[in-house]
Order: C-alpha cells, then sequence, then structure tokens
C-alpha cells in the first residue's frame, strides 16, 4: 500500500490517495484543486470515498465523473445540500462492505449519520470521527455525542493497533489515542 495525501481546501482537509494492488482510492477530495490534481499526476482513480458528507470533504468527489464515488446514504442530503447540481453517486456503502478487496467500510456515526471509515489492513482512515487527542464535533446537523461515543468506543475496541489518518490533523495512532486522548479517555 502507498499512501500519498494533500491538505485541501478552506479548512485544511486531509485528502488521501491509497495505491492498493486491486486499486486506487482516493479519500475526501476537498476541493478540484492543483494541489488535488498533483496529488492524482495521472494515475487512475477506482473510486472516490467521502468519508462523510460535509461541504469540507466532498468538493473534488467528482474530478473525474467516471469514477465511481462511494458513501453512505445517510449523508446523501448534506452532498445535495452543499452541492445541489452534483455528478452521480455510484455507490452507497455500509458497515462491513469492501470498496475494494481488502478495503472495509465501518460505519462510525456521531459526527454526521453517514460517517465512515475505512480499514486497510493495519491503517485506519477515519474522516472526522477521531482526531490526533480530540474527536469530531457533534454540534452540527445530525450529529450526536451519545452515537459518537459508541462509535468511538467501537473503534478503541479494535484489536490491536493502527496508524490513523485524520480528516484534518496529524496521523497518530490508536493505542496513542487509547491512551492519551481526554475524549477517549472519559469514555471509559
Amino acid at each position: 500500500m502507498r499512501i500519498s495525501s494533500a491538505c485541501l481546501g478552506p479548512l485544511g482537509t486531509n485528502c488521501y490517495l491509497i495505491e492498493l494492488e486491486e486499486g486506487a482510492l482516493l479519500v475526501d477530495p476537498a476541493e478540484d484543486s492543483p494541489q488535488l490534481r498533483a496529488l492524482i499526476g495521472n494515475r487512475s482513480i477506482d473510486v472516490v470515498v467521502l468519508t462523510h458528507g460535509h461541504f469540507d470533504h466532498v468538493g473534488g468527489a467528482w474530478i473525474s465523473p467516471e469514477t465511481d464515488i462511494a458513501m453512505h446514504r445517510d449523508d446523501l442530503r448534506f452532498v445535495d445540500e452543499f452541492f445541489p447540481d452534483h455528478g452521480p453517486i455510484k455507490r452507497f456503502v455500509d458497515d462491513g462492505d469492501e470498496i475494494l478487496p481488502g478495503v472495509q467500510v465501518l460505519h462510525l456515526p456521531g459526527h454526521s449519520p453517514g460517517s465512515i471509515a475505512l480499514r486497510i489492513d493495519d491503517c485506519l482512515f477515519v474522516g472526522d470521527v477521531l482526531f490526533a487527542d480530540s474527536i469530531g464535533r457533534t454540534d452540527l446537523p445530525g450529529g450526536s455525542m451519545d452515537v459518537m461515543a459508541d462509535s468511538i468506543r467501537r473503534l478503541m475496541a479494535l484489536p490491536g493497533d493502527f496508524a490513523v489518518y485524520p480528516g484534518h490533523g496529524e496521523s497518530t495512532t490508536l493505542a496513542c489515542e487509547r491512551d492519551i486522548n481526554p475524549y477517549v479517555r472519559m469514555l471509559r
């Protein structure tokens, strides 16, 4: 697996290009920009994955109209609201689905109803569910702290350690967040 990233848009969204033997994923392309085009280069993208439907994660999703876009159906209303003339969403995913072989979807609502993470080998791409030393907001429409708490507990219960790639800020590890994240510690 090869992971490349770019920080995009006014809110500094982490966009990830994940290259696997089975294909390439583009996660959370915040905007169609020179930085996004440079990240992609001449690579072929098999699937664009939206970890949730908030505007700061989806603006560049249609950079290549023939590419499948995958997201959880529960966040389609946000995409419709922010980008009413958006292109088609070709794949709706749910917990346990595989986007490509070895790319498992974890439905982790709380930040938004349709928040998902991707589990690939020993890596988690978590969108705005978990950050280094923090968790995602729950005060936006569709957010819920009670639901987020359940999603965070589910992440923390995963056996072993994982590299964690959040939607904003620095990468971290699940072991580190179990030990030092004050929000995670409060949920024990």
